[in-house]
């Protein structure tokens, strides 16, 4: 599961060069086809620390299956959503700076952009952060919105589920920026089309290529950065 465990590895890497997962917390998950187990992140790394060396094997009620390391005990959810939604395969949780704030509307995004589409009648709210109202409240959705605290996106690969988080990010710093302006978002009868348009254009198939572009320069970065270096 070596695999498994480098794009998990990118996925956090990428994420935290655009924003998400600078400090402690957040989670990349990635159930493998057809398993009973999964493969989360370690707690004790942020984003842009992470390596396939700190991604643990847990079982489907989320305890570590090896190892002395601990994962965060939001790993409730992860089992949750994998227990409810037989369609997902991997699940990412942040705490983008921009995400946090869009949750303290307790809504989800309105249509600034085309990419805001994404989340057009496919992200809903979570009545509170407890890890038994979020799989629930998760629904059908592919975006679930946890108040005052961040989001989840999921999807049937790490690479959907990453780069729809990413595009939460803009679309939250654009709802953010924008809400209390005179600004006014897409009118509704434009919203389906230029969501099919988006998908069409396989923008997020495109974006999870960068992601895992930055994950690699990442880590190539690292990699030349002298042992001791301040």
């Amino acid at each position: 599961m070596e695999d498994v465990r480098e794009e998990i590895a990118l996925a956090c890497r990428g994420l935290a060069a655009h924003g998400c997962g600078g400090g402690i917390g957040g989670h990349v998950s990635v159930r493998p086809l057809g398993a009973d187990t999964y493969f989360i992140n370690a707690f004790d790394r942020t984003f842009g620390e992470m390596t396939p060396d700190d991604v643990l094997e847990v079982d489907a009620q989320g305890r570590v299956l090896s190892g002395g390391r601990m994962v965060s005990l939001g790993v409730d959810f992860h089992s949750g959503i994998y227990g409810l939604r037989s369609d997902v395969n991997a699940i990412v949780h942040t705490h983008g700076a921009w995400i946090t704030a869009q949750t303290a509307f307790n809504r989800p995004p309105k249509m600034w952009h085309n990419l805001c589409t994404f989340f057009w009648g496919d992200c809903v709210m979570s009545p509170d952060d407890s890890f038994e109202s979020i799989a629930p409240a998760l629904g059908h959705a592919s975006t679930v919105l946890i108040p005052w605290h961040g989001a989840i996106t999921v999807g049937a690969s790490v690479g959907r589920a990453a780069a729809l988080h990413d595009t939460l990010e803009f679309t939250a710093r654009l709802d953010v920026t924008l809400a209390s302006t005179d600004a006014s978002p897409l009118p509704d009868e434009l919203v389906p089309g230029i969501r099919e348009l988006v998908e069409r254009a396989t923008y997020l198939e495109e974006t999870w290529q960068l992601l895992r572009r930055e994950g690699r320069r990442s880590q190539s970065l690292d990699a030349r950065e002298p042992a001791g270096a301040a």
